[in-house]
């Protein structure tokens, strides 16, 4: 079977590895690789990052992203990222294209496979996560798929309430703890080498992304930077935010921060997989409103300040902390998270052998095209 494989982001790429690595060195598989969004954007280093891990894109589908972040900007991409995939998919004539997540750079790469007639492989759906456009598009991209891989039951169970057919939806995991589990931690010293930061007593790492239905993402940063200004001795490593509108003034502020901290506090627009799981194994609080906060900071037994809605209703550890997008309630859980003992947590998302159960499945497809043929399947109310 071919298999062709989109990713748009550092986040994407970092959970789809485990998937990858799998597939590549199996010879029941046949494995291509298309990048596009974030990771073709000017200055990116998520090429280097994907060499680092062993894989390089055959296709490079450049969207044409920019710093220019305003929605028109994002739906002009997604009209050529459609165009592009029309193209790789003729290219390449793969038998399924994998997809993971909610992101609007794969709804148009998704587009372009349904109407060329290519099943949709899609892992992470049936998550709930409110506060963000990606909530809506990761729904959608269900509706486009035809196998489902969620991270959990709840998830899974969301799925087939959505119509799709029980015996193509598998609740394996997440991969991400594959990946967290296949990874050996820098050590210490050299970490804080890598990052460019001198270690204190404590040190957080913290990445803000804009919360799409909210009005208010500069104004909920900058909350966040007010609460970080109550802790004037910790060490402070700040990840870019992603590519969706107002991250561009969401990077321009923390960057102001970082500048006016001096030598306390490091910018990255990515620190890759390898310097980012090592940050959650040196660190002392994860803060902001990323996924990787609420799916894999719990697996490196390390607290969680998530600030306002933007992953309102996944499942959560109890090592997660949520907060109102204040200063005063953000400062209250960070000072909460610092006495949290979470060397007990476990994770919701799995026990590290999600892409194993992915392949497992993928095996058994002996004529993929059948995935094509969907039925609505209503659930009893």
């Amino acid at each position: 079977m071919k298999v062709l494989a989109v990713t748009g982001t550092r986040a994407d790429w970092g959970l789809l590895v485990p998937v990858l690595n799998l597939l590549r060195d199996d010879d029941r598989f046949s494995l291509e690789i298309a990048a596009t969004g974030q990771h073709l954007m000017p200055g990116s280093a998520s090429l280097a990052a994907m060499a680092a891990d062993g894989h390089r894109p055959t296709y490079h589908m450049d969207m044409g992203l920019t710093d220019d972040d305003r929605p028109q900007a994002l739906a002009q991409g997604m009209g050529a990222a459609v165009a592009l995939m029309g193209q790789t998919l003729a290219a390449s004539q793969p038998d399924v294209v994998l997809v993971l997540g909610d992101r609007y750079e794969i709804l148009a790469v998704a587009l372009a496979a349904v109407v060329a007639l290519v099943p949709i492989v899609h892992l992470c759906g049936g998550d709930v996560t409110e506060g963000a456009m990606d909530d809506s598009i990761r729904h959608a991209l269900t509706k486009l798929a035809t196998l489902h891989f969620p991270t959990n039951a709840e998830s899974a169970a969301r799925i087939v309430q959505l119509g799709e057919n029980p015996m193509h939806v598998h609740a394996v995991g997440s991969t991400g703890i594959d990946r967290i589990l296949s990874l050996d931690p820098m050590p210490r010293a050299a970490f804080f080498q890598a990052v460019g930061l001198t270690p204190k007593a404590q040190n957080f790492v913290i990445t803000f992304h804009p919360a799409t239905l909210s009005e208010d993402s500069t104004a909920q940063a900058q909350s966040m930077l007010d609460a970080l200004s109550a802790f004037p001795d910790a060490g402070l490593i700040f990840t870019g935010s992603n590519a969706d509108p107002g991250a561009r003034a969401i990077d321009a502020l923390v960057q102001d921060f970082v500048a006016r901290r001096g030598a306390g506090a490091v910018f990255h627009a990515s620190l890759g997989s390898m310097r980012y799981f090592s940050a959650l194994r040196h660190c002392d609080l994860v803060i902001g409103n990323s996924s990787s906060g609420i799916m894999e900071a719990p697996s490196f037994h390390l607290p969680t300040i998530n600030i306002g809605d933007r992953q309102a209703r996944r499942p959560r550890a109890a090592s997660v902390i949520d907060c109102e997008p204040t200063p005063e309630a953000t400062a209250a859980a960070m000072r909460r998270g610092l006495t949290l003992d979470c060397s007990q947590m476990t994770s919701p998302f799995g026990d590290g052998q999600a892409a194993h159960r992915i392949l497992a499945h993928l095996g058994r497809i002996t004529r993929p095209r059948d995935l094509l043929r969907k039925s609505f399947v209503d659930v009893s109310i």
